[in-house]
């Protein structure tokens, strides 16, 4: 693949994000209508010794045939511009399907899945890691070790309970594929949800076996919990490989528009903490993972995002790291800008 410039996708992130000011508003076409959406992001991590920029354009299309069919894909290419002191600016750019895939929609119990699609495991990897709706740029420990694309087919849908409980399903196999663009190693496993509606809470657990070179599993547990009362969010996550490693990270996230001052800010800001932790697994080097600590380790990061436009939004975070190899402080800066237009009639 060519190498893209830099500075050309810095103009192109700034151009997208002015020139929205004056667009016309996306509306929601009628049924049927296929659709272009997905974001541009510029994100900037500063720690002793190193600092990365890292831009990314993801545009996803959704096409619907009929009442129950959906093809839906996620082209993801990113930067990764890194310098470190006395040394040139290190780059390089890695492409990418997320997802390519096939849904037919059975019934309203079941949903067939088909093709590559992200792997159902905790609540990060299919719900919260997109630049546009994570609330810090760096994703969890944990996420190292938790199998996050396959190619091959799930089954998945919802079952109410009376009007006090709905349990959400996933299960899947994946086949191995040796493939820079849509790579995945060969597994089978299944997440699945209680939701109690009257509460705001959701509790899952997961699992999943890795059936190519060493068979081992990866279990976890996870929770997502919106308040009543007040615009808050909080979610935890847990997961444990007996051979690489386990872990947890635990998230909260406060609207404030409630806040007397400043209200034109407030309204559209909000702040975020987070704080996680890595346990290293006793006997290393079985099965191992390059973005996975190499001893225990911990850190928590406390952020703030502003919308400033309902598709263009900024955020800042600072978090501090304990680790063997040196505590340190991790510095981000993030802006992105969401984009969403109808490929046929029914868009204003």
């Amino acid at each position: 693949m060519k190498q893209f410039s830099f500075f050309a996708v810095l103009v192109l992130l700034f151009a997208v994000s002015a020139t929205a000011q004056d667009a016309p508003q996306y509306t929601q076409p009628e049924g049927g209508v296929p659709l272009l959406t997905g974001f541009v992001g510029f994100g900037t991590t500063f720690q002793p010794g190193q600092q990365q920029l890292s831009p990314t354009i993801s545009p996803i299309v959704l096409v619907p045939f009929g009442e129950k069919w959906l093809v839906e894909s996620e082209l993801e290419i990113e930067g990764d511009y890194t310098h470190t002191p006395n040394q040139p600016w290190d780059h390089s750019w890695d492409k990418g399907f997320e997802y390519a895939q096939v849904d037919y929609l059975a019934n309203k119990y079941l949903t067939v899945v088909v093709g590559r699609f992200l792997t159902p495991f905790g609540i990060y990897n299919e719900r919260l890691h997109p630049g546009w709706v994570r609330n810090f740029q760096a994703a969890p420990y944990i996420v190292g070790l938790e199998m996050t694309d396959s190619n091959g087919g799930q089954l998945r849908g919802a079952v109410p309970i009376g009007n006090f409980l709905d349990i959400n399903y996933a299960g899947f196999f994946s086949a191995s594929v040796n493939n820079s663009w849509e790579g995945s190693t060969r597994a089978a496993g299944e997440r699945v949800g209680f939701f109690f509606p009257k509460a705001r809470l959701e509790v899952g657990t997961s699992f999943q076996r890795q059936l190519q070179d060493t068979h081992v599993n990866t279990i976890g547990a996870d929770a997502i919990w919106q308040s009543n009362k007040l615009p808050m969010d909080v979610r935890f996550e847990y997961a444990r490989n007996r051979f690489v490693g386990s872990g947890y990270w635990f998230e909260g996230a406060y609207r404030m528009r409630r806040i007397g001052f400043l209200k034109p800010l407030m309204r559209k800001s909000q702040t975020e903490l987070r704080f996680e932790q890595f346990f290293a697994p006793s006997v290393m080097g079985m099965v191992g993972d390059m973005e996975l600590p190499d001893s225990n380790a911990k850190r928590f990061f406390g952020g703030w995002s502003c919308w400033i436009r309902p598709d263009v939004r900024t955020n800042f975070s600072y978090g501090r790291e304990f680790i063997d190899s040196g505590d340190h402080n991790v510095w981000t800066v993030g802006l992105t800008y969401r984009f969403a237009f109808p490929l046929g009639g029914g868009g204003k």
